[in-house]
């Protein structure tokens, strides 16, 4: 967070040198080399002299690399960069630890350890190895395909995305290929910008920048000749791969490897079939109605639920639903999505948006489309804060997110391919809001992903035996040791089961349990109000305080038609309802709750979309006027810990 509030404030200051703040944290100097093979992977090194900022101890740096990016606007198609042969060394000394973690789209080379501190200015050096980097190109510019063969080869890379929000003073790149530049492009700036930076073609390549700002992208184009590289071409991939399993008929069968391989899946189903009903049910308050909590005595002993007067906790049955009238006190939309699927949702932060509208911190305007009732984007302007009002930290992330490079008026279609990062970062802090309030007794995302991880490990060992294992034992017993693909199936067997069922180990506590039962509750009153319930001095303000939670209902639509009977009820007893405020309608006729309540569900579907988003890569050229800042391949930011 300190990282974004320093870039804010610098882009504000202006683009020289002299913006940054003194003392404040940035790169002096980013130095690639990018080597670029024959095969069409670049081995990448990296020189980063980074400055901490004065005064404060860190742990170390991060380094998030691009691996999967969208392919041509292709659904469920992605082009992929293997990150390979990671090193990392500091030659100024400091912590140079590392490990290599999934990051959403990206991997993040995370360089430092826990237990050690480093500050003032330090220099890394981080090489690793990207895959299937470059572009075939035909003569017309366009992607080669296997029919067309290609002219030339290119590559086209960020060597920065936008949603880098370190400064950078200077920044050098240098290509060596197996032939000379023909041509070369380097691009710096906001996403879309063609300002062009210095760029020299040659053997090597030489591109260079600086100072570049927070929320500042760079991309180096550079052509050769395709003769120079061997069969280069994208790696595409589906959603989702399909394998077949094959077998050889053998005389000898190893005994022990049929009976792991008959045992491994039995072993894991009544395994993580105790676990789950020992730890993975759900805990209650046993004695008391659903949705109710103790009430701790005065002194705060006795009665409470630790207390020796309390209720009990029982593990296991479904919630009694009762109507509630009210969302549960003081949970928010998007916690009342998280506790009821147990999954921080982007359609929960969407939602956080809406709420964040109606509670006063921004307002959200239609832009008129094309058609009488299309909508292609929203305006959101940044408010002042409503006085006493405490965000949540997630809370204040997603605002932040949202205004922290393009000052107080976004349009929504400028967060796209931009925000996944933020969204991944405000969806740790949501699954910690559930965990402080004492929901679950850790994240559930972690509870989930520790036993999901462990069942992915356990298939991959079985898929491994099965191809590569089987062959080797074979060639140790003097063959005929078909045992190997029985228990090469039931590792794989044994690891869908825990899998599947490490899926349930996220519990919730017995008071986790009592808010799903009251928000279930309030869902069910937003379901079945009825408009003479509604009293029309409350209307407006209870139909905006609780769309949002209709929308991570689902009834969003249900909920607007109660209220557009209260509307015309109140219009004939001549007390006509005021429309919402915070959320601006663009339709030339005059809005009433149905309209509003619409918008709203666009908007949520919408931003769902474009929070998720990343940026695409079709492998066009990046020369003819097609190219621009960030609008390469792979890319990278970076940041501190």
């Amino acid at each position: 967070m300190f990282a974004v509030l320093v870039g804010l404030l610098l882009v504000l200051a202006g683009p020289a040198g002299s913006a940054r703040a003194a003392g404040g944290e940035g790169m002096d100097a980013f130095v690639a080399a990018y080597d670029l093979q024959s095969d069409g992977s670049m081995k990448v090194t990296e020189t980063i002299t980074w400055r901490f900022p004065t005064g404060q101890q860190q742990h170390g740096i991060f380094r998030n690399i691009v691996v999967r990016m969208g392919y041509d606007n292709q659904e469920n198609r992605y082009r992929y960069f293997d990150l390979t042969d990671v090193a990392v060394s500091s030659p100024s000394g400091a912590p140079d630890t590392f490990r290599v973690i999934d990051n959403g789209a990206a991997k993040q080379i995370r360089i430092g350890s826990a237990s050690e501190y480093t500050s003032g200015t330090q220099v890394y050096k981080v090489s690793y190895t990207l895959h299937n980097v470059l572009n075939p190109i035909t003569a017309d510019g366009k992607p080669a395909t296997g029919t067309t063969p290609p002219a030339t080869v290119e590559l086209n890379y960020n060597v920065f995305g936008s949603n880098e929000l370190t400064e950078r003073d200077r920044v050098s790149v240098t290509v060596n290929a197996p032939a000379a530049a023909t041509k070369v492009l380097c691009f710096s700036g906001p996403t879309g910008s063609t300002t062009e930076c210095s760029s020299s073609p040659g053997d090597p390549s030489r591109f260079s920048a600086g100072p570049l700002a927070s929320g500042d992208a760079m991309t180096v184009v550079a052509s050769y000749p395709a003769s120079a590289f061997g069969d280069v071409r994208p790696d595409v991939r589906n959603g989702g791969a399909d394998s077949t399993v094959g077998s050889e008929a053998a005389p000898a069968v190893n005994a022990a490897a049929w009976i792991g391989g008959v045992g491994a899946p039995i072993l894991a189903l009544a395994v993580m079939g105790t676990l789950v009903w020992t730890r993975g049910r759900d805990e209650r308050y046993a004695g008391l109605t659903p949705g109710l909590s103790p009430v701790p005595s005065a002194g705060g002993s006795g009665a409470g639920p630790d207390g020796p007067g309390g209720p009990g906790i029982v593990r296991g049955g479904s919630p009694t639903v009762a109507v509630q009238f009210q969302p549960p006190k003081g949970v928010q939309p998007g916690m009342v999505g998280t506790i009821i699927d147990e999954t921080a949702n982007p359609i929960d932060v969407s939602a956080t948006v809406i709420d964040l509208a109606v509670r006063g911190f921004l307002r959200i305007e239609e832009n008129e489309g094309g058609g009488m009732f299309s909508r292609t984007d929203w305006t959101l302007t940044r408010l002042d804060p409503p006085a006493r009002e405490r965000l949540l930290p997630y809370e204040q992330s997603l605002l932040d997110g949202i205004f922290s490079t393009r000052g107080d008026v976004v349009q929504l279609s400028e967060l796209k391919n931009t925000f996944a990062s933020t969204l991944k970062a405000i969806q740790r802090q949501m699954y910690q809001e559930v965990v402080t309030r004492g929901w679950f007794r850790s994240s559930p995302q972690t509870q989930r992903g520790a036993w999901q991880a462990l069942g992915i490990v356990i298939a991959v060992l079985g898929g491994l035996l099965l191809f590569y294992g089987r062959p080797a034992i074979s060639a140790i017993l003097g063959g005929g040791f078909s045992g190997g693909v029985a228990l090469g199936v039931g590792l794989l067997l044994a690891g869908v089961i825990v899998w599947v069922l490490g899926g349930r180990m996220a519990a919730k506590t017995a008071e986790g349990s009592a808010v799903l039962a009251q928000s279930l509750g309030f869902k069910e009153y937003l379901t079945t109000a009825e408009a003479g319930q509604i009293a029309f001095e409350e209307a407006s303000n209870i139909f905006s305080r609780y769309l949002p939670y209709a929308v991570v209902f689902g009834v969003a639509d249900r909920w607007a038609r109660t209220f557009a009977d209260v509307a015309r009820a109140a219009e004939a007893a001549n007390q006509p309802l005021l429309m919402p405020t915070w959320y601006v309608w663009s339709g030339t006729a005059f809005p009433d709750f149905t309209s509003i309540a619409s918008g709203v569900e666009s908007f949520s579907t919408t931003s769902t979309g474009t929070f998720t988003s990343t940026p695409g890569s079709s492998g066009s050229s990046g020369f003819g006027g097609g190219g621009f800042s960030g609008g390469g391949g792979g890319g990278s930011s970076s940041g501190s810990w």
